[in-house]
């Protein structure tokens, strides 16, 4: 009994992979898959262009003067130098890590014009954000030489172990990153696993599989497997061009994981109740406008009425998103991650009953 239990479990997964693998092979020669990742390519991209579109006319120095020290002055009056003000260490962490520029700010000691009144090498503390660690050697060294042209003396910035964080609230870029992999997820899901469906319709093989050894759930497992793989491969471009922005792995396998389960069982719904891909184009964009429309709503903290408040939290792209939010903050909320994750699964295992169900009455 055990074996024929193992066996039969081997040819299920066996059958399952079958179908997968013919539809990763057959989406490859889909003109829509295609264009799809070319698209993503370019989108993802862009966000990481902007520092070679917007050139620093001045370089950007934020500085938290904790003793209002009047050499601070001698930095104003340095024209490639743009000094900002700061009063806390709340507001470094904002302006580091809520654009492409500044790259290094300053914490200036209480004691700073007493410490460089003896013309002696100076040592200032200087700030970077997690996202530019790797970013700051060449402008670390030359915002040295202007500190030390202005003072008049040899200035070394300390950064070793001086990272902060982005702020609890999203910051232009952080929140630019997580529409862009919620929505990429989404996209993928959306328009690519209908597509597969919509191929064997077109080439009459959905009844063939039908009479086919495969049961129903198997063939929708394969399909969701193809899906799947195809998540995986935009995942991967995704953290590959933001790596250096992520501080927490761990979320964004479970990103990946709770963005796959439920855009493949958006993408099957969608599939399994229209028969050709113009006939549901409208529906795919109006969902997509929707789910991402949701996102931008809890970024920017809109007010909104109470029943709208209470309905956000349980829209899946929104969980998505704070999963997503979470591998880019220093600490986890891990209690309001797994909230998220149990929101999205949730609401997705009703989709796959439905695709299911459908599909087989579609046998009939």
């Amino acid at each position: 009994m055990p074996g024929s239990t193992t066996r039969h479990i081997g040819d299920s997964l066996n059958i399952i992979w079958t179908i997968a693998s013919k539809d990763i092979i057959d989406a490859l020669k889909n003109k829509i898959v295609v264009s799809m990742i070319i698209m993503l390519s370019i989108v993802l991209l862009m966000p990481k262009m902007l520092p070679l579109i917007f050139e620093r006319a001045q370089t950007v120095l934020p500085v938290h003067d904790l003793g209002d020290s009047r050499r601070v002055a001698e930095f104003e009056n340095d024209p490639a130098i743009a000094v900002q003000k700061l009063h806390s260490e709340q507001e470094i962490r904002t302006a580091l890590c809520s654009a492409v520029y500044p790259l290094i700010g300053l914490r200036i000691p209480a004691d700073f014009d007493q410490a460089t009144a003896a013309g002696e090498p100076v040592e200032i503390q200087g700030y970077i954000c997690w996202s530019k660690r790797h970013q700051v050697s060449e402008v670390q060294s030359e915002l040295e030489a202007m500190l030390s042209q202005s003072l008049s003396q040899p200035v070394t910035i300390q950064l070793e172990g001086n990272i902060v964080y982005p702020p609890e609230e999203s910051v232009l870029l952080l929140s630019i990153t997580i529409i862009n992999s919620v929505l990429m997820i989404l996209m993928m899901g959306i328009f690519l696993v209908p597509s597969l469906l919509f191929d064997e319709k077109e080439a009459k093989t959905l009844q063939a599989l039908m009479v086919s050894p495969a049961s129903i759930g198997q063939v929708v497992a394969g399909k969701a497997l193809a899906g799947l793989f195809y998540i995986l491969v935009t995942a991967v471009m995704i953290f590959t061009i933001s790596w250096a922005e992520v501080i927490h792995w761990d979320m964004v396998m479970l990103f990946v994981i709770g963005g796959g389960f439920f855009s493949v069982a958006v993408g099957l719904v969608l599939g399994s109740f229209y028969e050709k891909q113009q006939d549901m184009v409208g529906w795919m964009t109006a969902l997509l406008l929707l789910l991402v429309g949701a996102i931008f709503v809890k970024l920017l903290g809109m007010e909104l009425p109470p029943l709208v408040e209470s309905v956000l939290p349980w829209v899946p792209s929104v969980a998505l998103a704070e999963i997503n939010r979470a591998a880019f903050l220093e600490s986890v909320p891990v209690t309001q991650v797994l909230n998220d994750l149990w929101i999205v699964i949730t609401v997705s295992l009703p989709l796959y009953a439905l695709a299911i169900w459908k599909v087989r009455r579609s046998d009939r």
